[in-house]
């Protein structure tokens, strides 16, 4: 009876913690709809019930996986508390519809008692988004609304070349840390810096994610660093939560990312999906819980792989799978165009094959495949992520367009197909 009792009293305890966060979510969407009339989506300049109060969007990336969801969701509760004289809402930046496929994200969300139709997607929000709206994004800073961004938080490589980083205010404040692993580990900085506002759910949201991300601080991975630790032990000492536990909360979480059996081929594509996009190409980047070549093996993967580059000249898979039993990773990464255009897979091949910065080893499969006529090649640095593959993809392309000019003939680069009067 004792026992009963005083797990009675830990729920008792809990609960206003976790309410806190909850009814913060379940409050978001009447507190967009106070910035907007929502009964009419051109209409989003309408006023404010307090003129006086700011909106702020706090947005992950469009991959929305779980580093981006929470990022969002928990650096938006913190500065709602702590800064009670605006507003902020968090918006996971993909369309609803997605949101299934973000298997490890709704995993943790159920667990944590964070149910689908509280949270805010992409298409929650009008067409455009108006000037007097202030934006912060996490786990990003390249963003078609980078003219209202005022803070950015992220731990990928900059990539100040892009006209959108260029299009930042002056005044934007950058948080880009590249040593830590998780960007979650920015957001708890932040969290624990100050005693208020205080949550277990949103502890358990930014310990699980910094876990994940830096593969269980597995050495061999490299994926994490002294403030990655640092924000784990002090989550851990806040929970209460012993350092032994974090083993099964990290398979936990990788059997549910890699959990595809209730999609399609073509939703595995999009489950953790990127788009890397220059004047003239529009290139999608998959991200898949498993091998790329186990992925073209399936029944059905050209079908799908078509349908999910069907816009594209080029598009890149990018494969990891972590063993259950040990925990050791492996990587792999193809490059398919579905027009045939060789000339533009060898560029980009190229690129990756002879990166050193970082060095990606890469190498062919010990059986060669003719898939689709792409290019298969086993990642023997597992240390390299999206994160380091992406800048070289798109380094491949600027210079493959800069080398062909505008009058290239190969149509496909171009955005909007020319109409050829053909039925």
């Amino acid at each position: 009876m004792n026992i009963w009792l005083f797990k009675l009293f830990r729920v008792f305890l809990e609960l206003p913690w976790k309410m806190c966060l909850l009814r913060f979510l379940a409050q978001a969407r009447g507190t967009l709809g106070r910035h907007l009339a929502e009964a009419s989506p051109a209409a989003w300049a309408a006023a404010a019930a307090d003129p006086g109060r700011k909106l702020h969007l706090v947005m992950g990336n469009e991959s929305c996986d779980l580093d981006s969801a929470v990022s969002a969701l928990t650096l938006a509760f913190v500065y709602a508390q702590r800064h009670r004289e605006h507003d902020y809402v968090p918006i996971l930046n993909i369309p609803r519809r997605d949101y299934p496929l973000k298997t490890e994200v709704g995993h943790l969300f159920v667990k944590c008692g964070i149910a689908e139709p509280v949270l805010l997607f992409r298409d929650d929000l009008p067409g455009d988004v108006a000037q007097d709206v202030n934006v912060i994004l996490v786990d990003h800073h390249v963003s078609p609304l980078a003219p209202q961004v005022t803070e950015v938080l992220d731990h990928r490589p900059l990539e100040e070349s892009s006209p959108s980083f260029k299009q930042l205010p002056t005044g934007c404040e950058l948080d880009i840390d590249a040593t830590v692993g998780s960007c979650a580990t920015l957001v708890a900085q932040r969290y624990l810096a100050e005693e208020q506002p205080r949550s277990k759910c949103v502890a358990k949201l930014l310990h699980a994610t910094i876990v994940l991300d830096t593969i269980n601080f597995a050495p061999a991975a490299k994926r994490f660093g002294p403030k990655d630790l640092a924000m784990v032990e002090q989550l851990e000492r806040e929970l209460n939560s012993q350092v032994d536990q974090r083993t099964s909360l990290f398979d936990e979480l990788v059997a549910a990312r890699a959990d595809i059996s209730k999609l399609t081929l073509t939703e595995v594509l999009r489950k953790d999906m990127k788009i890397l996009q220059t004047d003239r190409q529009v290139v999608p980047l998959a991200g898949m819980p498993i091998l790329v070549r186990d992925f073209v093996e399936k029944s059905g993967a050209e079908k799908a792989i078509r349908e999910f580059g069907v816009e594209s000249n080029l598009l890149v898979m990018l494969g990891m799978y972590v063993s259950p039993v040990d925990g050791q990773v492996q990587r792999d990464l193809a490059l398919i165009s579905l027009s045939g255009q060789s000339q533009v897979v060898e560029r980009v091949r190229q690129a990756l094959v002879e990166s050193n910065d970082p060095k990606l080893e890469l190498r062919p499969h010990e059986v060669d495949t003719r898939f689709m006529g792409g290019c298969f090649l086993r990642q023997h640095n597992v240390q390299a992520t999206r994160k380091h593959i992406l800048p070289i993809v798109k380094r491949a392309l600027l210079e493959w367009e800069a080398d062909h000019g505008c009058d290239c003939d190969e149509i496909y680069f171009f955005k909007e197909k020319p109409q050829l009067g053909l039925s």
